[in-house]
């Protein structure tokens, strides 16, 4: 049989494309809850994105269900565990349902100031938690920044006994019901997605969380009194699954360890984006309630307690790692004195 010369280019052809693999491409489903369109939580996601992308050759691309789609944090570690999620950033109150050492970051005045709470998280409490999640089969990546929490009500809360009886939404997690506790309120337990329904309908008449929350989630429409109590550094964990990233090529592992933000860069951006919150507290219609040095200390002495109470229910290594945690205060302020 004769093969004319296009017969025989296109025979090459089909030699070439049966014996040369596809480009890979691995989808990458990355997932929190939550987080509108318009803040610096989305704006994350899109950076981190757009830098696998990069970093992999564009043979990982990433699908980030972040607004809700994959439902509550619970929802998304369980898929996190089951390989339907690869990447995640979850707040430290659900993370600690697999490590209970972690609602220690939850203690009211556990740091002096966000420089100290910066060099604790780094240079000490990454490596402890690193080791802890890894016991369960997780990698984690990242801190990611949330934000100084702060006190929230209907009404102005400028001392803890204007919390005596005011119904005060808790999240899951021991330390937020411990610190209700301390300042005499009642305690309402209600999910993140049902507080807004709570303070329409009167279940709930206070709270606390970070600005960049209260401002952007319709918090502040119902609760329009925001105290700046700043008694908790709050930061969320970015994880990967073990057995899914030991499945991937080094040069995708390296890609996936390296491509969220810089712990400098997206605490920044977390910051500017409350200052700029607050700066608008008018336009937004909340009002901000500065406390004094001496107010401030009313409300840790209010909540003194709650530390040692959330040690001893927690046991496990949480002493040794509240050791460690003044240690690296401690190294903080001698480092900080010589300059």
């Amino acid at each position: 049989m004769k093969i004319n010369g296009w017969q025989h280019t296109a025979a090459i052809c089909l030699v070439l494309l049966a014996t040369t693999p596809a480009l890979t491409q691995i989808t990458v489903i990355g997932g929190t809850t939550g987080v509108p369109k318009d803040t610096v939580g989305y704006q994350k996601w899109m950076l981190f994105r757009d830098r696998l992308g990069s970093l992999s050759d564009g043979e990982m691309q990433v699908t980030p269900m972040v607004t809700g789609e994959l439902g509550s944090e619970e929802v998304i570690l369980n898929g996190l565990r089951r390989g339907r999620i690869h990447i995640i950033n979850i707040s430290g109150l659900v993370a600690g349902t697999l490590v209970p050492e972690i609602a220690l970051l939850q203690a009211p005045f556990l740091f002096d100031s966000e420089a100290e709470a910066d060099y604790v998280y780094d240079h000490v409490l990454f490596d402890i938690y690193h080791d802890l999640l890894a016991e369960h089969g997780l990698k984690f990546l990242s801190w990611d920044e949330v934000g100084v929490h702060h006190v929230y009500g209907k009404s102005p809360l400028i001392k803890p006994n204007d919390l005596k009886n005011k119904r005060f939404r808790v999240p899951s997690g021991l330390a937020a019901r411990l610190f209700a506790e301390a300042l005499g309120a009642d305690i309402i337990p209600l999910s993140f997605s049902e507080n807004i329904i709570g303070l329409q309908t009167g279940l709930v008449d206070a709270g606390a969380n970070a600005v960049i929350l209260y401002a952007s989630t319709g918090i502040a429409e119902e609760a329009p009194h925001i105290t700046l109590t700043g008694h908790i550094t709050a930061v969320n964990f970015v994880l990967t699954a073990d057995r899914w990233l030991n499945s991937l090529s080094p040069k995708h592992q390296y890609a996936v360890n390296t491509s969220w933000l810089p712990i400098n860069q997206a605490r920044e951006m977390s910051r500017r984006e409350a200052q700029d919150f607050l700066g608008e507290a008018v336009t937004r219609g909340f009002n901000i309630h500065t406390l004094t040095t001496r107010q401030r200390e009313v409300w840790r002495q209010a909540s003194a307690p709650v530390t040692q109470q959330l040690i001893d229910s927690i046991g496990g290594r949480a002493a040794a790692i509240y050791q460690a945690i003044r240690g690296g205060k401690s190294e903080f302020q001698r480092a900080h004195s010589i300059e």
